[in-house]
């Protein structure tokens, strides 16, 4: 009798245990909106709030080009002053112990997060931690700012460079995955083609954001879309002269949000967000000369979005944080590269 209710408890305590370690729940829950933390990222290192107080200076930073959010902690990528090759966590550098064979300057393009792993474009590597995966046939290659994209151990990078097919030198869009290189599709009679945004989701399925001859484009799954325009220049007769291009992209709800810039008739630039497809501009009533988004982000339910407003007459600036569609806040004279979303 003693061993069945030993053994009856045993097994309770076994069930017990079993679902409380399930992982039912997300391992980052979506927090509610008066819980979120926004940081932004300028090029020269300083963190910045939601609320544009100085959180702090990222410690010998020559150069910050990307900020990530996992859970409560932030990694940001860039160049290192005293040339090590590593990121930032939390604001704190974290040097990576990579073997080089070359004695190059290192600058890391993007950063992505997986498990465990970081993974860092350092051209013409990824690193993945410790470990150097070299990109195939890069020669020629040129990276979009932000340039990596990670989904579930799946390693995206994207980019332009020159095509053999196309020996008229004229750029053509770059994917890699999982380092190896491939161009994307283009309409027959398109010549030039670049890939500038990445998001990756489920693993295997990508949203590429660029143009195709200097009109704003989107690769799904590899499929392209020209994006049209509000102010369109049919007559003009002119690829060259570039009309729109798409910055950074996102999907939510089953919507793919594309945010990047167009011209007016001016040849005026404005900040342009596409939801599926459908074009609308973004500026806050300010009096600016120019205006452009420069990323955009999902969380949850919520899209936030950043937007650079300049007065080429009196050379100042100012940012601006959106979500849904309504302005949140603006930043007066802070030259913002990136923000993300804890």
């Amino acid at each position: 009798m003693r061993h069945t209710l030993f053994y009856l408890l045993l097994a309770v305590c076994a069930v017990w245990l079993a679902s409380s370690c399930s992982h039912d729940e997300p391992v980052n829950p979506i927090k509610p909106v008066d819980e979120r933390t926004v940081l932004l990222v300028t090029p020269s290192g300083e963190i910045y709030d939601q609320n544009g107080e100085f959180v702090t200076q990222l410690p010998n930073c020559t150069f910050a080009a990307e900020i990530i959010s996992d859970g409560d902690d932030y990694f940001v990528s860039g160049v290192q002053s005293k040339g090590r090759v590593g990121y930032w966590k939390n604001g704190k550098w974290n040097t990576l112990h990579v073997d080089f064979i070359d004695d190059v300057d290192h600058w890391t393009y993007g950063i992505g997060k997986w498990d465990y792993y970081i993974y860092l474009l350092d051209i013409p590597n990824v690193l993945k931690n410790s470990g150097i995966f070299p990109l195939e046939n890069f020669h020629d290659f040129v990276p979009a700012n932000h340039a990596l994209a990670v989904s579930e151990g799946k390693c995206y990078v994207i980019g332009y460079g020159f095509s053999e097919v196309n020996p008229d030198g004229h750029y053509q869009p770059v994917l890699y995955t999982n380092y190896k290189k491939e161009y994307l599709p283009m309409p027959e009679g398109a010549v030039t083609g670049e890939c500038h945004a990445i998001y990756a989701y489920d693993r295997d399925h990508t949203i590429i954001g660029g143009m195709i001859d200097a009109m704003p484009a989107v690769w799904v799954d590899k499929q392209y879309e020209v994006y049209p325009v509000t102010y369109p220049r049919e007559a003009l007769g002119d690829n060259e002269y570039l009309i729109g291009r798409v910055e950074s992209a996102t999907k939510c709800n089953d919507h793919i949000y594309a945010a990047g810039f167009e011209y007016d008739y001016d040849k005026t630039i404005i900040a342009t967000l596409w939801v599926d497809g459908v074009p609308s501009h973004y500026l806050s009533g300010w009096e600016c000369t120019s205006s452009q988004a420069i990323e955009i982000l999902s969380y949850g339910d919520d899209v936030y979005m950043l937007t650079y407003e300049y007065n080429n007459d009196t050379d100042e600036s100012r940012a601006h944080l959106w979500r849904n569609g309504q302005l949140v806040k603006t930043y007066d004279n802070i030259q913002v590269s990136g923000f993300t979303v804890l």
